[in-house]
């Protein structure tokens, strides 16, 4: 009779195990105390639309080969470092600054359509209230 209940316990504890670890599998999607669903996503469409600015920006200036492309890709990788550390919830005011910097070079020292440098210039004021929110 004990061997019935050993294995009968044995048999269940193989049954459940599965739906066990499945219920402690720690979700994909991480909830971040810093900022709710709504902010992740409006901050991710901002940072596209910038790199999306600067791509286009690339691509309708002037052609002047005095740093302007090494400009558009220290930004690219500035914006690259910002968006990985919202994506982790961690604000560093110094990667964030140089992204900044970044920008407002490509901006001050490139050859720019007026309407790129327009689109830039207000990317510019939207990071200014990105900081402003949760620098």
């Amino acid at each position: 009779m004990q061997r019935f209940f050993q294995g009968v316990f044995f048999a269940s504890f193989l049954a459940f195990l599965p739906l066990a670890l499945t219920a402690q599998a720690p979700s994909q999607q991480i909830a971040n105390p810093f900022y709710s669903p709504d902010e992740y996503q409006n901050t991710h469409s901002m940072f596209d639309k910038i790199q999306s600015d600067l791509n286009r920006a690339e691509t309708n200036a002037y052609p002047n080969y005095l740093g302007d492309r090494s400009r558009f890709d220290i930004a690219r990788n500035q914006f690259g470092k910002l968006e990985n550390q919202w994506n982790q919830g961690r604000y560093d005011t110094n990667v964030f600054d140089n992204t900044f910097t970044a920008l407002q070079m490509v901006l001050n020292d490139n050859r720019l359509m007026g309407h790129d440098r327009d689109v830039l210039s207000a990317d510019l004021s939207r990071l200014i209230q990105f900081r402003n929110e949760y620098y």
